[in-house]
């Protein structure tokens, strides 16, 4: 027999809210965009000009996701004269990102992992190419 207390309504609704609340926080990272950003900005912080550099994206592109990504709690901002810098606001969001990447990689072909490697591509700010061990 189980120690257990049986499981009443009000634990259901807590668990409902953690699952939505869990679906809202993986929903931010579903976009390719604002991984992309994510890697951009994981080791600093940096300008808006500098970001959309590094990405290669367009403005409003970028302040779209950087609004969408400060709003989930996941980016914190400051301004500076003209310039607004955004950096990480909970690196739980990198460490997971990265994790995640890691295993990617870590299952893709050889020839597609030579091509990354070949970028000398750090997922989310590791010290080494990803795919060598």
């Amino acid at each position: 027999m189980s120690d257990r207390a049986p499981i009443g309504p009000e634990h259901s609704n807590a668990m409902q809210q953690v699952f939505e609340a869990v679906a809202r926080y993986f929903g931010v990272l579903a976009e390719p965009t604002r991984l992309r950003i994510l890697h951009v900005i994981c080791q600093e912080e940096k300008c808006v000009n500098d970001i959309i550099k590094a990405t290669g994206m367009a403005q409003a592109n970028v302040s779209r996701h950087l609004g969408l990504m400060y709003q989930a709690g996941m980016l914190s901002r400051r301004r500076e004269g003209t310039q607004v810098f955004y950096r990480v606001a909970d690196h739980m969001f990198v460490e997971l990102c990265r994790s995640v990447m890691v295993q990617v990689v870590s299952r893709m072909d050889e020839l597609t992992r030579a091509r990354i490697s070949e970028t000398d591509f750090h997922p989310m700010g590791l010290a080494g190419p990803v795919g060598q061990d």
